[in-house]
This record gives C-alpha cells, structure tokens and sequence, in this order.
C-alpha cells in the first residue's frame, strides 16, 4: 500500500522541478530600447514621438524608445510642420538634423510711382494701396483703398511728407510708419511689433534714406524704401516719389 501512494508523490514532485526549472532557464523576453538625438535649423521646435509630445525642444534627445521606426513630429511658430521617421536602434543613439520651412508670405512690389497731392490730375494718383501695389487717387472713387499718399502739406503743415491715409479728408485708413536702420529692405531685418516694438509715428519724410516699416489698417506689415523721387517747379510739374516695398501677406507677422 505505502508504494501505491508513494509514486504519485513523486510524479508530482517531478512536475514541480520540471516547471521550477523552466521558468528559470527561459525568463520572458527583454524588451530592447535605443535613443534618438534631434536636432532642427532653426532651433526650438517642440518633439513629439508617435503623436505623443516629449515635453522636449530641439536640440534634445528622447530616450528609451522601442526599436524600429518611429515618427517623429517637429513644431515651431513661423514654420510648418515637419514629421520625419526616425529608425531607433538598440542601445544606439540615432541622430536626426531636420531644416524646417518658414510660412513667411512676402510679396515685392515696385517701384510705383505716386504724386504730390496739390496740382496733379487725375492721372497722376497720390495714393498707394500696399496689399495690391495700386496707386489711387485720394479724391477717386478707389480712395477707400489708399493706406499711405504723398501729402503737398504734410503733418502739422510740414511739407511733402509720405504719410498715412486716414489724415487726408473723407480717407479713413490708419497706417503706422517706424523708420529703420538700413538701406536694403531685403536684409532679413524684421519689423520692431506695433505698438510696442519702437516709436511708430504717422508719415516719413520723401527724402528718407532708410527704409521704413509700416503697419496698416489690416494688421500688415510692409518695408518700403524710397527708390527715386523728384522735386516739381510746382507749374504743371507736381513732385513724386517712387516706392518699393516688401508686403508681408499674413496678418500680425512682423517678419521679413
């Protein structure tokens, strides 16, 4: 009898090694993990792996990421989205350079020609839309429209100033003028932020060397320059100037 129960004891005891020594020969696997170093022209761009953000903004790394691809999403304001896939390779540190695209939307206009207001015809606008690169006439039915003129009088009587619309009669757009330092309205210098940015004031002068930042009624930003200008004899023969100017297309970007 006692070797009746004494071989089933052993059995179980047999079943119990067995799965003692299995789960000690075969532990479950480990999950391998590398690292990817990102980096971004301009710097600063939020990191976001996987639709996930990292909380990080380039130049950083992102640590303990499963092998294989990953994608990568790069955010930074004034440029587009970038997303790059990133392959992530264990206990290695993949490095990623990524050149974002500016959104700038700037269109060059010029030069165009506008007159003095006193003693021209209709012919000879005085008026200038900066959105489209049109001269108007400030007594014309397209007034409405006009951001800057060429003033006879100027401010407080000040003669032949270029100067913002909303100071002639009957015109009511409000253009603000900041004369800046340089001579090339292509140099990548961005406008001082209206209001806060700098002395804004309402006109520049028509023998201005520099070129001059403007914000308008719309919320735009342009750099004018003045290219060419001629002063009449006043008898048929009205003065002018001659504009060029850099217009940013989108609303509140100061940049150029």
């Amino acid at each position: 009898m006692r070797k009746y129960i004494a071989l089933p004891l052993v059995l179980l005891l047999g079943i119990l090694v067995a799965s003692c020594s299995d789960s000690t020969t075969n532990p479950p696997p480990v999950q391998e993990t590398g690292s990817i170093f990102i980096n971004t022209s301009p710097i600063g761009a939020s990191i976001t792996v996987d639709g996930v953000s990292t909380g990080k903004f380039t130049p950083d790394s992102v640590s303990n990421l499963s092998t294989g691809d990953h994608s990568v999403t790069l955010s930074l304001s004034g440029y587009r989205d970038t997303t790059v896939t990133v392959t992530v390779v264990a206990n290695l540190l993949t490095v990623k350079q990524v050149n974002l695209v500016s959104t700038l939307s700037l269109t060059m206009y010029g030069p165009v020609r506008i007159y003095e207001t006193a003693g021209t015809t209709t012919s000879q606008p005085s008026g200038l839309d900066l959105s489209t690169g049109m001269a108007y006439g400030v007594s014309g039915s397209n007034n409405n429209l006009v951001d800057i003129y060429y003033s006879t009088s100027g401010t407080g009587g000040v003669p032949y100033l270029v100067q913002s619309a909303d100071l002639y009669p009957l015109m009511t757009r409000q253009t603000s003028f900041f004369v800046g330092t340089g001579t090339d309205i292509e140099d990548g210098e961005d406008s001082p932020t209206y209001p806060l940015g700098g002395s804004w004031t309402d006109n520049m002068s028509d023998r201005e060397n520099n070129y001059v930042f403007l914000y308008d009624e719309d919320g735009n930003y342009s750099k004018i320059m003045i290219s060419d200008y001629h002063a009449g004899s006043g008898q048929g023969d009205p003065s002018w100037v001659e504009l060029t100017w850099l217009y940013n297309n989108t609303g509140a970007d100061s940049r150029f």
